[in-house]
């Protein structure tokens, strides 16, 4: 199978991690839709945004017929049009990343949310201007019981065992033998959370 996913969360701009997240679909668009209506190369600018938001509304439109997915594809239309424009991105330095991963956040509560005015009650808690504290009893539980997976959720966004495997002999039968541990341990952890848990399949098996 092809790489669809290249360690999106270490991207420093939108415009990056949208070449790092699901790259098959992003492809699509862009050979099939964006190239064809003339791509960036276009003399004018008001034809670049309007290549861009003809994309960015099908994109959310193709993930489902809810006003939260066409909300969701204009949030990155506007941001990818101020990238491209200005350049502005480039200029954050180590902040960056930080603006990046912020987006994308807020990108996904848009896209999770059931309705629009969800989306938006959510935004509010997590900024702390709703009804919610920021921090309170049940945030020490969560992270308390799932600090294992948060740790590991952010070490898996690093290229640590890519680096890895390039700097080491893969063919060496300890590298073998612990590479088989590793995923088999991974494996069953993962199945017994499962188990535990509510069923919650990958986003994109609803596509």
């Amino acid at each position: 199978f092809p790489e669809n996913f290249n360690y999106p969360y270490i991207s420093a701009s939108i415009t990056e991690f949208w070449r790092r997240w699901h790259i098959s679909l992003g492809t699509w668009f862009r050979d099939y839709v964006y190239f064809p209506l003339g791509g960036s190369r276009v003399k004018k600018k008001s034809r670049l945004v309007f290549n861009l938001f003809v994309v960015w509304s099908l994109t959310g439109i193709w993930h489902g017929a809810n006003w939260t997915f066409l909300v969701w594809g204009l949030f990155y239309f506007v941001i990818l049009t101020l990238e491209k424009l200005t350049g502005f991105s480039k200029k954050l330095g180590a902040f960056s990343h930080i603006y990046t991963m912020l987006l994308v956040i807020v990108g996904w509560v848009v896209f999770r949310s059931n309705d629009i005015a969800s989306a938006w009650n959510y935004l509010k808690d997590m900024f702390g201007f709703g009804a919610l504290p920021l921090y309170d009893s049940t945030t020490l539980f969560y992270l308390s019981n799932y600090s294992f997976f948060l740790v590991l959720g952010i070490v898996c966004c690093f290229p640590i065992i890519r680096t890895i495997r390039k700097r080491v002999d893969t063919n060496k039968p300890i590298y073998i033998i612990i590479s088989g541990i590793i995923l088999i341990l991974t494996f069953l952890i993962s199945v017994t959370y499962t188990i535990k848990g509510t069923y919650n399949p990958f986003i994109y098996f609803n596509f």
